[in-house]
């Protein structure tokens, strides 16, 4: 892995089973160990949902804060809805 690329897991590894799933859950666990995500390949969602749901997130992060705030959800400890920056904190 280089400083500018993240973990990719092949979901093509889980199917095969045997050393290959048990590569496939080696690479999720580290990677949610040391850096927290990964990226999913041969999962099967076309790339133009994937285009879509892009576009949709940066039309709406790009929106005016109050109308953000519209969708915050209290109580969902930032679960659910929109949380806004600077609001999260890791714990410890």
């Amino acid at each position: 892995m280089t400083a500018s690329s993240i973990p990719v897991a092949d979901l093509r590894d889980w199917q095969a089973g045997g050393k290959s799933r048990d590569h496939f859950i080696r690479t999720v666990g580290e990677s949610l160990t040391d850096i927290g995500f990964f990226a999913l390949a041969s999962h099967g969602i076309p790339e133009e949902l994937t285009r879509r749901a892009y576009e949709a997130a940066r039309t709406f992060f790009h929106m005016p804060r109050a109308v953000k705030a519209r969708y915050h959800r209290a109580g969902a400890k930032g679960q659910r809805g929109y949380t806004g920056f600077g609001t999260e904190h890791a714990r410890d």
